[in-house]
Formats: C-alpha cells, sequence, structure tokens
C-alpha cells in the first residue's frame, strides 16, 4: 500500500482570481513506478451547467463529464507536480492520484477534494461594498421626514382599521447621492436591499411593509419611483443602475429567493411550490429561534420551480 501526500492538502478550501494559476504536488512515501494524475472539473463549468439543466429540463442523469484527468509531471523518485492555469470563474474540486505500473488499482490520498473558487479578474481589489436602502433616502435620508403630527395620524387610522404607508426615498434619490457615495467616498460596488413590491396590507410587518417579503420578483416597488409619465417604474431602476456602471461601478441586488410575502405571484398561480405545515398551512422560514411569520417558504423539491427561479435570476 502506498500513501501519498497531497499539496494543497485534500479539504483545502481557497479562493482565487481568473488569470491565477496554482501548483499541485504530491508524494509518495516509497519508490513505486507508476504515473501520477490529476482528476478535476476545473474550465468545465459549461459542461456542468449544461448537465444541470437537461436533468431539471428533461429529466437526463447527471453523468459528471465536467470530470477529466490531467497527467502530472515527475519532479522526482517519489514527486509529482502540476500547475493549473485558472482561467475560468466557478466552483471547482479536485485530487490528485497515482496508477501503479503493474496495473494495480489507483491509489488516493485520504480526504475530501480540494475547493477551488474562481473570482472574475476584476474584483481583484477596489471590492468597497455601500449598503444602500432606497426607502431611507429623499426626505428620510435625515429622519425629520416623519414628525410626531405624522406619526400620531398614522397610529389613529390604523388602529380605524386604515392602512397608512409613508412616502418612500425613490431611485432617483439614490441617484442624486451616486456623487457622493461613489465619485468623494470611492465606493465601486452598490448593494441595494430588496427592491420588489411588499405586502401593504396582509402580511404586512414594519411601517413601510418588509422588503424582505417579495411579491412579484419580476418588477420593482411602484413606491421606489417618482410618478413619471415616460418612464416605468423599472425603466427609473435601469437608469439607476445604468448611472452606477457609467462610474464604473456594480450592483447587487439583495434577492430572497427561498421565500415570499404571503398572497406572492408565485403563492396565487402556484401554491404546490411552497412548503406546508401538518395542519396544511403554508410553513414560515426562521433563524435565531424566531419564526419570520410574515413570510412563506418555498418548496424546491419541484424543479419546476428551479425553472421559474431561473427565469428571476
Amino acid at each position: 500500500m502506498t500513501d501519498i501526500l497531497q499539496n494543497p492538502a485534500p479539504g483545502f478550501q481557497t479562493v482565487r482570481h481568473s488569470g491565477d494559476s496554482l501548483t499541485v504536488s504530491m508524494r509518495l512515501d516509497s519508490d513505486r513506478e507508476g504515473g501520477a494524475f490529476l482528476r478535476t472539473n476545473l474550465g468545465q463549468a459549461s459542461v456542468h451547467r449544461a448537465e444541470i439543466i437537461a436533468n431539471v429540463e428533461r429529466g437526463r442523469a447527471i453523468l459528471g463529464r465536467d470530470w477529466h484527468d490531467l497527467p502530472m509531471r515527475r519532479t522526482g523518485e517519489r514527486s509529482f507536480q502540476i500547475t493549473l492555469p485558472l482561467c475560468q470563474v466557478g466552483r471547482f474540486d479536485f485530487k490528485t492520484f497515482f496508477v501503479p505500473a503493474d496495473g494495480g488499482e489507483p491509489v488516493w490520498p485520504k480526504g475530501e477534494n480540494v475547493r477551488v473558487k474562481i473570482e472574475p479578474s476584476a474584483t481583484v481589489s477596489g471590492n468597497t461594498i455601500y449598503n444602500a436602502f432606497v426607502r431611507q433616502f429623499g426626505p428620510n435620508r435625515s429622519g425629520q421626514a416623519w414628525t410626531k403630527e405624522h406619526r400620531d395620524a398614522e397610529n389613529f387610522l390604523n388602529q380605524a382599521g386604515y392602512i397608512v404607508i409613508p412616502p418612500s426615498g425613490t431611485f432617483a434619490d439614490l441617484r442624486r447621492e451616486l456623487h457622493v457615495i461613489m465619485d468623494q467616498l470611492g465606493f465601486r460596488i452598490i448593494q441595494l436591499l430588496p427592491i420588489h413590491p411588499a405586502p401593504a396590507t396582509f402580511g404586512r410587518m414594519g411601517r413601510f411593509g418588509s422588503p424582505f417579503a417579495p411579491l412579484d420578483f419580476f418588477t420593482v416597488d411602484p413606491s421606489l419611483a417618482i410618478f413619471d409619465r415616460h418612464t416605468t417604474p423599472l425603466e427609473q431602476f435601469s437608469q439607476l443602475v445604468a448611472d452606477i456602471h457609467a462610474r464604473d461601478g456594480l450592483v447587487i441586488i439583495d434577492l430572497p429567493a427561498d421565500h415570499t410575502g404571503w398572497g406572492s405571484i408565485i403563492q396565487v398561480h402556484h401554491p404546490e411550490w411552497f412548503t406546508r405545515n401538518e395542519d396544511g398551512s403554508f410553513a414560515s422560514p426562521g433563524a435565531w429561534g424566531v419564526i419570520w411569520a410574515d413570510l412563506c417558504q418555498l418548496n424546491f423539491a419541484d424543479k419546476t420551480l428551479w425553472m421559474q427561479l431561473a427565469e428571476v435570476f
């Protein structure tokens, strides 16, 4: 029996960037004739994706055609090495193994695969992120837009059964602040908290409704736009994105994709895509001992839901 010492060690995980390289070495504990190889799916992300899509949409088996073996160069009587170019963005695995010349069983190092996540080269530096909650811009930024008189009136109407939602900050308000956020403060990535419509009646949490209770993944909350007969709310969101891109910035959208708010478009048309409790009620997700009762948990056992969310993404 031959033991193998692999570097990076089995189970190691690392993050690199496109254009980097990674040298992998193997050393045997005794002299033995044969060859060394590295089994990996590096550079085969498109093959892996195609197999997943074919499995979900057409029921085809996942055969693992993205895996392939690369020969390692002998560097000594017991040692081998290979340098891997890390060009394709994605998450990949690899592990070395030794094939004896006498036709015996391949020998693998003990432990899990090495996992490497390759990020785009453009993200190697300058990754400062500004988290923006659009509602809090405009008059809401100073905290003075909602006075005690406003709150008293709101409480009175809410107690009478009315729905009162204060004016929200808008995409246009955030656009006006980009010269400070990006040009002066130097933030390069703008992360937006969820921008989808949220419950304003049943299942409403807080004064505005929780942004993490999306009702429609395919549009934006109209309250985040100004009334303009020339542009739709979605077009105003696109203008914000265009302004960020014009400053060589990136946009991240916070997308709570494992649940929706009660009464969402998906829930109305596809209640079978949701998790149910034993009594038949819609299940709610939670964390840290808290159940978020305004949310309804999606059930990913149905792969048609996967295809729906693929369209969302």
